[in-house]
C-alpha cells in the first residue's frame, strides 16, 4: 500500500536523475560530478523515505487498533481517506449486525420461557394419566396435540427469523387450505359444541405453507376464546375473514396486540397464552406483502381479517 501511494513521487525522482543524465551527457559534463550528486541524492532520499515509510507504518498500525469510535485520526492521503471510509462502513453494518443478533437472543430467551413455561402443563397432565391410568384416548390425544401445537409454534418462529427462510409463491386455492386447517382444530370445535362455516373462495398467489401456519394461529385463537357459538371465514379475492363469537378483546388491548410477548387481559385470565400466536401472524403477513386487521367487541366476539396490500385503499 505504501508503494502505491508513494509511486508518483518515484516516478519524479527517477524523471529528474534522467534529466540530470542527460543534461550531464549532452554538455560534455564530467561524469564524476553527476556520480558525486546522485550519490547525495540518493541518501537524502533514502533517508527521507525511511522516516516516511515510518510515519506511514505507525499511522496503519494505529488505524488497525482502533477500537474506541472516539479516537480522531486524521488520514493523511486519499488512500487512507478511502480506507477510513470503508472501514466505517464495515464498523457500521456489524454494528447493526450485533445488535439484530442481540435483539433475536433477548426475544428468543423469552420465547424459549414462555414456550417452556407451557410445555409443563400438557407434560404434567401426561404424567399424571400416566401414573393413574386414569383416561381416555381423547384425553390423551388433546394434550399431545397441544404438544405438537406448541412445538409448531417455536419451530415456525425460529424459521421465520432466519436468514435463510424461503418463500415460495405459488397459486393457492384458499378453500382447501382452510378447511385443511380447520380439520387440525376439529376435535377442539366438536368437544366444545361450536360450529364452523367456510364461505366463498378465491385463489391468490402466495406462499400456501406460511399463510396455512397464519390461518391455523387465528383460528387457533378462535378456538381457545370461543364457548359457544362458532367461527365464520369468508373467503374473496380481496381478503380472509374469521369472525368468533368468543369473549372478544379489550379495546385498550388492541393497539399493543401484535407486540411481541403481549398476552393481554384474556391472556392474563386465561394463563395458558404465550403472546406469540398475533406476533407470529403479524410477522408472516408482513412478509407476504399482506395486512393484518383485528376489530373486537366484548362478549360480542372477534373479526380478523388478511386483505393483500394490492387492495387495500
Amino acid at each position: 500500500m505504501y508503494w502505491r501511494e508513494r509511486k508518483h513521487y518515484i516516478y519524479a525522482a527517477l524523471f529528474i536523475v534522467t534529466v540530470m543524465c542527460l543534461t550531464f551527457y549532452l554538455r560534455g559534463l564530467p561524469m564524476r560530478t553527476f556520480w558525486s550528486a546522485l550519490l547525495f541524492e540518493t541518501t537524502a532520499l533514502i533517508v527521507f523515505s525511511s522516516w516516511d515509510y515510518y510515519c506511514f507504518k505507525r499511522r496503519h498500525h494505529r488505524r488497525l487498533r482502533q477500537v474506541v469510535p472516539q479516537v480522531d485520526l486524521k488520514p493523511q492521503s486519499q488512500a487512507e481517506k478511502d480506507m477510513l471510509k470503508l472501514l466505517e462502513e464495515q464498523k457500521k453494518y456489524y454494528e447493526h449486525k450485533m445488535t439484530e443478533i442481540r435483539h433475536f437472543d433477548a426475544d428468543l430467551t423469552d420465547v424459549v420461557r414462555m414456550w417452556s413455561h407451557q410445555m409443563k402443563v400438557p407434560l404434567s397432565v401426561l404424567d399424571l394419566m400416566g401414573q393413574t391410568g386414569d383416561f381416555t384416548v381423547d384425553e390423551l390425544k388433546e394434550q399431545t396435540f397441544q404438544l405438537e401445537n406448541y412445538l409448531d409454534m417455536l419451530l415456525h418462529y425460529l424459521r421465520l427469523n432466519h436468514e435463510q427462510t424461503d418463500y415460495r409463491f405459488t397459486k393457492v386455492p384458499l378453500k382447501p387450505l382452510v378447511q385443511a386447517a380447520v380439520r387440525k382444530f376439529a376435535p377442539l370445535f366438536i368437544k366444545k359444541g361450536l360450529r364452523v362455516t367456510v364461505d366463498g373462495d378465491a385463489t391468490w398467489t402466495t406462499d400456501e405453507k406460511w399463510l396455512s401456519f397464519a390461518l391455523e394461529q387465528i383460528i387457533s385463537n378462535a378456538v381457545k376464546y370461543t364457548k359457544k357459538g362458532g367461527v365464520r371465514i369468508g373467503l374473496t379475492s380481496e381478503s380472509i375473514q374469521i369472525r368468533d363469537t368468543g369473549i372478544g378483546i379489550l379495546p385498550e388491548d388492541l393497539p399493543r396486540l401484535f407486540e411481541h410477548g403481549f398476552t393481554g387481559y384474556n391472556g392474563r385470565r386465561d394463563k395458558k397464552a404465550t403472546g406469540l400466536g398475533f406476533f407470529l401472524v403479524k410477522e408472516v403477513t408482513d412478509r407476504l406483502s399482506l395486512s393484518l386487521h383485528v376489530a373486537s367487541e366484548i362478549d360480542k366476539g372477534t373479526t380478523v381479517m388478511i386483505k393483500r396490500r394490492d387492495t387495500d385503499e
